[in-house]
């Protein structure tokens, strides 16, 4: 662990962190099974396919999951985000850029649903493409809090760190406002 001041926190991190691994591994699944995982199957899932009977996505069907995601996951990568910053698990210029592209993929897979559906089936392999970024920035987080919270390994070579500051919650915030 690279701070133990963090020891107490350390089960719920962890527990946060299999929860991130548990819905990324379920998003991918449920993307798969119901999107076919192509660009294909997202144009015929977002705008019908006559040969399964499947009508196109009405704009209620797709606010019923829009709605919903736009709470959940900015809430995610939120606690996310801020744990492991203030950790200091990364330089600041890299938090803030896995940060943007965590919250840039997750708006523009949301997005790309009603592209797909209302501006054109060539938006398809966007929608892919922000799942998949989306997908592979939560394993980063997860993946971020177990190199935080998991005690360190006994014969491991000893990590150069940044010396600790009493105020490690306010100066990790204000390196990442810098």
């Amino acid at each position: 662990m690279r701070d133990p001041r963090l020891a107490p926190f350390r089960l719920p991190a962890l527990a946060f962190a299999a929860f991130l691994l548990v819905q990324a591994g379920s998003a991918a699944a449920l993307f798969a099974l119901k999107l076919g995982g192509s660009a294909a199957g997202v144009r015929a899932f977002y705008l019908g396919d006559a040969e399964r009977f499947a009508a196109p996505k009405s704009l209620a069907g797709l606010l019923e999951v829009a709605v919903p995601h736009l709470a959940a996951i900015p809430l995610v990568l939120f606690a996310a985000v801020h744990v492991v910053s203030f950790a200091r698990a990364l330089p600041a210029r890299v938090a803030r850029a896995l940060a943007a592209t965590s919250f840039g993929a997750a708006l523009a897979g949301i997005a790309a649903s009603f592209g797909v559906r209302y501006l054109g089936a060539a938006l398809a392999p966007a929608k892919v493409a922000a799942f998949a970024l989306l997908e592979l920035t939560l394993l980063a987080w997860a993946a971020l809090l177990g190199a935080v919270f998991l005690p360190a390994r006994g014969g491991a070579r000893a990590r150069r760190e940044a010396p600790l500051r009493t105020d490690s919650a306010a100066a990790a915030a204000q390196e990442m406002v810098e």
